[in-house]
């Protein structure tokens, strides 16, 4: 195809302009690439933390003004059963203070049932010092986050004070320290769901029930089976989650609003180095029009141009943004876990899908890039255009 190699001629005469309209799409292909990484990365890293840092669903009470879930053993079994469950935890969640010595500190004593709370939330994985299933031999011990006890300056075997005005100060033993990387680390204290419910003088109820599915994206279904079922309330973590992950859809608007100014600016660049091929070569694409080059073989001779440098800015830009997310994820940037939903690095995804959607729209623009120059080239009159040059 003679097109082709008069296109190929026409690129590598022009080096310089070549090379920076190549650069053009390569830093705008490698920058997209390692944008839609951290992107990917992030949200992964936020859904995950929503999944596993909470219940995927959440049951209490329907009406605001009732504050507990009464015969909770039987919709708990209820609820167990239901298909897609996998298990299912009733908590008693109240706010106490702690004292050791001269120090005190607010937290939020949660009453658990240590196997079904770890088969829910997996506390296991957060432990970092003791054992969460000492709570099922030990009537009165009690798991603190490791903020909470370097602020009472206490460790595990050390006995803490439980403190509510009507309630009668009760001695717990820390049997371990958990580590969530979130300002929860500050407040919360684990103990036996009996041991708490005794402490406030509520026996027989739970403030609210948490359950895990096989599915996290079922799980807005199983809520709504849930609440139909049993009259309760039951919020799933997406819907918890909502304002977040509703940000998260804004954020991808002005991100995609960036890509395409970036890209404009690589097809803009693309362009200009056609035009100017266009300007510098009149007398050849004359004489080739007067040796019966029909309008479309011009017209093809610049979109290859574009083609060719699109495609070669594409795989250098490709590989560009490969290796700068790989060497991001070998030396992490750390971020403030408060800022960032207690992620304490900067967190990139490898997503081959990124990669193709970022050469898609590269391709695309690319022919965009073409069209006018090609256009332009292929309208010359012959004659003109040798007497002109």
């Amino acid at each position: 195809m003679y097109e082709l190699k008069i296109a190929l001629r026409q690129v590598l005469s022009r080096k310089r302009q070549t090379l920076f309209a190549i650069l053009a799409v390569a830093l705008a292909v490698a920058v997209i690439t390692v944008m839609m990484a951290m992107l990917s990365g992030f949200q992964d890293e936020l859904v995950t933390a929503s999944i596993e840092n909470n219940p995927h669903i959440v049951i209490s009470p329907q009406n605001e003004d009732e504050e507990f879930i009464h015969l909770y053993r039987l919709t708990s079994s209820r609820i167990a059963e239901k298909e897609g469950v996998l298990a299912v935890s009733p908590k008693y969640l109240g706010q106490a203070a702690l004292e050791y010595r001269d120090n005190a500190e607010g937290v939020s004593l949660q009453g658990i049932d240590p196997v079904a709370e770890e088969n829910v939330m997996r506390v296991s994985e957060d432990v970092i010092d003791g054992d969460l299933m000492a709570l099922v031999h030990t009537r009165h011990g009690i798991l603190l986050g490791n903020v909470l006890a370097e602020n009472l300056e206490v460790k595990v075997g050390d006995r803490v004070n439980a403190v509510f005005p009507g309630s009668q100060t009760t001695s717990f033993r820390v049997v371990g320290l958990i580590h969530t990387g979130t300002t929860v680390d500050e407040v919360i204290a684990y103990a036996r769901l009996e041991s708490v419910q005794g402490f406030f003088n509520q026996p027989g109820v739970v403030s609210t029930i948490g359950v895990r599915v096989s599915d996290p994206y079922q799980a807005d279904a199983i809520a709504s089976s849930i609440e139909r079922e049993t009259g309760l309330n039951a919020v799933s973590w997406s819907e918890a989650n909502a304002e977040i992950l509703g940000l998260l859809e804004t954020q991808m608007i002005f991100i995609n609003i960036f890509y395409l100014l970036i890209y404009g600016i690589a097809g803009f660049g693309i362009a200009n180095t056609l035009i100017t091929i266009v300007a510098q070569r009149t007398r050849e694409i004359g004489i080739l029009k007067a040796m019966g080059a029909s309008q479309r073989s011009i017209m093809i001779v610049f979109l290859f141009q574009s083609l060719v440098l699109g495609a070669i800015g594409l795989i250098i830009g490709t590989f560009l943004g490969y290796i700068t997310i790989v060497a991001l994820q070998n030396y992490p940037i750390e971020v403030p876990e408060e800022m960032y939903f207690g992620l304490q690095t900067l967190p990139l995804e490898v997503e081959p899908l990124n990669f193709l959607y970022a050469a898609f729209f590269a391709f695309i623009v690319n022919i965009i890039s073409g069209i006018y120059p090609a256009r332009k080239a292929a309208k010359l009159d012959p004659v003109k255009a040798i007497e002109s040059a």
